[in-house]
């Protein structure tokens, strides 16, 4: 509690030290309003007899301060006011939310009730010094090393659910990170995560470079219980993007709480010319299952891992986009399982209302048998109205 205000106070009197000084600094970020309707499937593992709803006030804070052309400091803030039955009705639902993984707990709950609470993260804050072609940065920070959209094999530091739609910042790790430029196209990047023991710390390299007009990175290190070797490239084929992931985990030695694993995903997406877009996408996973790939928590998983991404052995996804006119969007996307034969299907429309609001229109459409991947999950709705500054 202690580092939490600490926390709170460097974020508070940052500004008010930076308005005494030229402008060298900056303060954006949003609000949103997103009420989401769940219709749960109904199990013998989970008898919940009613539907749920929720509604999240949600705003976010970016703060970034430049005391000079070399240094610079980065925050980042949640505020979650989340209300409904969903709190209510599902047991543990808020220690689900008051979740975080870092080295530091910036995460807690400053106020609640039988049906709300109040969340906060805090899931920015590093300070970046650049010296040349040198750069060092430490602090909750994104390593951002994943290239598809969908799975990421290669973000081996921070993954993120396809799910979770509405947190498009993505989680950061407490980490250092050292990154040299060797050239135009090419650098090497070294990052240490902080952790309470070797299971939760890492350690891994990358080295980015552009050959045959791809952009290629290699990646290697030590990953909590796992050491990992990989790679990914970004390219064109047929005026279509084309990038492709694949990372191997071997467990370390005497190490008998993992597995030995291969992911691979690979995408292709391209646009007509009338701008339609289309995208499809594949998974494989060497240490999934071609049985029913049920078992997971899709909508409250606060831990993923780079190294089992799905269940499954194999996944599909498949996404078609189109500009019915130049405010409003209209797009539907699917992940299929092939062994399992169950399906996700999501229909979505955005418009924008002005410059700095967006009102968006979504479902989340989770179809299977019992036990199977999407099989035990239900339906979703939600409507969201977000304003940006």
């Amino acid at each position: 509690m202690k580092m939490k205000r600490i926390m709170i106070l460097l974020l508070i009197m940052l500004p008010v030290f930076c308005f005494s000084q030229e402008k060298n600094w900056n303060l954006n970020g949003y609000v949103k309003d997103l009420y989401m309707y769940y219709h749960p499937e109904q199990t013998p593992v989970r008898p919940i007899l009613q539907d749920l709803h929720s509604n999240t006030i949600h705003n976010r804070l970016n703060f970034n301060w430049y005391p000079s052309d070399k240094i610079s400091f980065s925050a980042g803030m949640r505020n979650r006011l989340i209300m409904g039955n969903l709190v209510s009705d599902i047991p543990n639902y808020q220690s689900s939310i008051d979740v975080d993984n870092g080295y530091l707990n910036l995460s807690w709950v400053s106020a609640q009730s039988d049906h709300w609470f109040l969340h906060t993260i805090i899931d920015r804050a590093y300070l970046d010094f650049t010296q040349g072609t040198w750069q060092f940065r430490i602090g909750r920070q994104r390593i951002n090393w994943g290239i598809n959209k969908v799975w990421n094999p290669n973000d081996v530091f921070n993954s993120f659910s396809y799910f979770d739609f509405d947190y498009e910042e993505r989680p950061g790790s407490d980490a250092v990170k050292i990154q040299h430029y060797t050239g135009v196209t090419s650098s090497v990047e070294l990052v240490f995560k902080m952790g309470d023991s070797y299971h939760e710390m890492a350690m891994a390299a990358m080295y980015r470079f552009s050959h045959w007009n791809y952009d290629f990175q290699m990646i290697s290190g030590w990953v909590g219980n796992d050491y990992m070797i990989g790679g990914g490239w970004t390219g064109a084929i047929m005026g279509g993007g084309f990038r492709g992931e694949i990372t191997y985990f071997k467990p370390l030695p005497n190490n008998h709480n993992s597995f030995e694993t291969s992911v691979v995903s690979v995408s292709y997406d391209y646009t007509l010319q009338n701008n339609l877009f289309l995208s499809i996408e594949g998974l494989f996973n060497s240490a999934g299952t071609r049985e029913k790939a049920g078992n997971t928590n899709l909508l409250f998983n606060q831990d993923l891992s780079a190294k089992q991404l799905s269940r499954a052995k194999y996944s599909l996804f498949a996404q078609i986009s189109y500009p019915i006119t130049p405010l409003l969007t209209a797009s539907i996307s699917s992940i299929v399982n092939p062994s399992d034969h169950s399906s996700y299907l999501s229909p979505n429309i955005t418009y924008s209302l002005s410059q700095n609001m967006e009102f968006m229109l979504t479902t989340q459409l989770f179809f299977g048998t019992p036990g199977s991947e999407f099989g035990d999950i239900g339906q979703l709705a939600f409507a969201r109205i977000r304003w940006s500054f």
